[in-house]
């Protein structure tokens, strides 16, 4: 698995310091995560598909998804694409095999899993030995800030009208607790509704190879 390193020139694609539209946030960070990525790569809940133009043609692309309408709409989007496939389940039971995806991307995916923890194992195991994980995800905010009470009292509508999705998960906790090795750790502000300041966190995690291999 060839990864480009992360450099200074590559540093500037992606200024943390920087508020911008989410939505512009993710158009960057895929230029910034995803263009490396070759092999086999699973594409956690890979929605309409926005991950697979920034990813190299030469990629296997399997996309996980339990939502039914998007999966025909993954399909349709990747029936041309060489070795693609997609998958309807959800992150926390993945139908593939221990140790066989060189890469995983997770962008706004652990905010709506049921078990953050047992989302994480799933995506350690099915990751090879040197594989990484790649994450945006919009984040619970500092505890103890008026943003956190507020995402907290939006969490229930949250949940019924976006797909499960809790914007006061402590996702970066469920991050530092698991078998991953962080390779890097940022919160990032994107600008959202009203003007408010976001928190997500962008993280590159790998599973180190065992010892014994």
């Amino acid at each position: 698995m060839n990864y480009t390193p992360y450099s200074a020139s590559r540093e500037a694609m992606f200024p943390a310091a920087e508020r911008q539209a989410v939505h512009a946030l993710r158009v960057q960070w895929r230029a910034y995560a995803l263009t490396d990525l070759h092999g086999d790569v699973l594409d956690v809940g890979a929605g309409e598909g926005a991950s697979l133009g920034a990813l190299p043609h030469d990629a296997r692309v399997t996309c996980l998804e339990p939502n039914a309408r998007s999966v025909r709409r993954l399909r349709a989007l990747t029936a041309d694409r060489p070795g693609a496939r997609v998958l309807p389940a959800p992150v926390e039971d993945i139908p593939l095999a221990d140790a066989s995806m060189d890469a995983v991307i997770c962008s706004a995916v652990l905010c709506s899993a049921s078990d953050q923890d047992q989302a994480l194992r799933e995506l350690h195991r099915v990751l090879r030995p040197g594989g990484r994980l790649v994450m945006l995800e919009h984040v619970a905010a500092e505890r103890g800030t008026w943003m956190r009470r507020g995402q907290r009292l939006i969490a229930p509508a949250s949940r019924w009208l976006d797909r499960g999705c809790d914007p006061a998960r402590d996702t970066e906790a469920a991050v530092q607790r698991s078998a991953f090795t962080v390779i890097e750790l940022r919160r990032i502000a994107a600008r959202g509704p009203f003007g408010l300041d976001l928190p997500h966190l962008h993280a590159v995690l790998a599973r180190r190879p065992s010892l014994n291999q």
